[in-house]
C-alpha cells in the first residue's frame, strides 16, 4: 500500500496580491510588507500541514489563448504596482534560497497551471492529496476526492472539499464552467446571460449539467428563460472556453520530485531565518519555533 503524501500547491500571485493588500492596510508603512505577510501565511499553513510535497505557482505573463480568444479578458484590470512586482521578484529569489520549489510559464497563468499539475501528476501518482492555496473561485472545477482547496481567512486555513462543494451547488465540481458561463465573471471581464443570476444558473446547471445540454433542450426551458437564453448560446461557448483551465500544458519532467517539502527540516533554514532577521520579521522567527 502506498503512502498517502500530501502536497500543498500555493497560487503565488494570488497570494501575492492578497498580500499587498493587508499591508495597505497597515497603520504604518512597512518596509516589504508583501513579503512579509506572503510568509507568515505559508508558514502559518506549513507549519500544521503535514506536506511531504510543495509547489508555487506565478503567472508567466506574456499572451495565453484567453487573450486570442476574447481581447477584453481581465482587460479591467491595471497593471501590477512596481512596488508589488519588486518584491515578487524578491520572493521568487528568496524562494530558491530557502529551497522552495516554484514554477512560472511563459504564457501561462498561474491557475491552468495548477490545473496542469495536478491532472497530470494524479494519474502518475494517484495517492497524492493535493491542497490549493488561492481565493480564486475558477479552481473549484478541479475539486475531487483527492483535491482540496485552501482558503486563509482570518489567520485560519479552511480546507473547502469536493464534498463541501456538492452541498453548496448540488452539481459536480466539474460543471462548475457551465455555471460561469452562464453567469459570467466579473473579476475577469467575463460577460454572462444578462438576466439569469445565481440561483437560476445553478437550478439550469443541476437540471442540465452542461450548457450544451441546456442549448439542446431550449424549447423546453421555461418562456423567460428561453427569452433570455436564445441568441447568446456563441457568448455561453465562448465563456466556457475562456473559464475551462488547461490541463496538457508540458512541464518540467522532475518537477513533483524537486517538490519534496520536510517541515521538520526546512523551519531551521539557514537562509529563511536570516532573512526574517535582516528585516525585522520576528513575528515570522516566531512561528518558525
Amino acid at each position: 500500500m502506498p503512502v498517502k503524501e500530501k502536497c500543498l500547491i500555493i497560487d503565488g500571485n494570488n497570494l501575492l496580491y492578497s498580500s499587498y493588500h493587508v499591508s495597505l492596510k497597515l497603520p504604518w508603512k512597512m518596509k516589504k510588507g508583501t513579503m512579509f505577510f506572503f510568509l507568515r501565511v505559508i508558514i502559518s499553513i506549513l507549519k500544521k500541514g503535514n506536506y511531504q510535497k510543495l509547489l508555487v505557482t506565478f503567472d508567466g505573463g506574456g499572451t495565453n489563448f484567453r487573450k486570442t480568444l476574447f481581447p477584453e479578458y481581465k482587460a479591467q484590470r491595471v497593471s501590477m504596482p512596481d512596488e508589488l512586482w519588486e518584491q515578487m521578484e524578491e520572493i521568487k529569489s528568496l524562494l530558491k534560497k530557502i529551497n522552495i520549489n516554484y514554477i512560472q510559464l511563459i504564457n501561462c497563468e498561474a491557475d491552468d497551471v495548477i490545473a496542469s499539475f495536478v491532472s497530470q501528476m494524479t494519474k502518475i501518482y494517484p495517492h497524492i492529496t493535493f491542497d490549493i492555496l488561492t481565493r480564486d473561485k475558477d479552481l473549484l472545477q478541479l475539486l475531487n476526492e483527492n483535491i482540496n482547496i485552501l482558503k486563509y481567512n482570518n489567520r485560519k486555513p479552511i480546507i473547502y472539499t469536493y464534498n463541501h462543494f456538492l452541498n453548496e451547488y448540488n452539481f459536480s465540481p466539474q460543471n462548475f464552467v457551465d455555471y460561469l458561463s452562464l453567469l459570467g465573471d466579473n473579476v475577469d471581464n467575463i460577460l454572462g446571460v444578462r438576466g439569469i443570476g445565481p440561483v437560476s444558473t445553478k437550478n439550469l446547471i443541476n437540471q442540465f449539467q452542461t450548457v450544451e445540454n441546456i442549448y439542446q433542450e431550449i424549447n423546453s426551458l421555461p418562456k423567460n428563460y428561453k427569452i433570455l437564453l436564445e441568441n447568446k448560446q456563441n457568448l455561453v461557448l465562448d465563456n466556457k472556453k475562456l473559464v475551462s483551465l488547461e490541463k496538457d500544458i508540458p512541464l518540467p519532467i522532475n518537477i513533483y520530485q524537486e517538490s519534496d517539502f520536510n517541515w521538520e527540516q526546512w523551519k531551521d533554514n539557514k537562509e529563511l531565518r536570516k532573512f526574517c532577521l535582516d528585516n525585522k520579521f520576528m513575528s515570522v522567527i516566531k512561528l518558525l519555533n
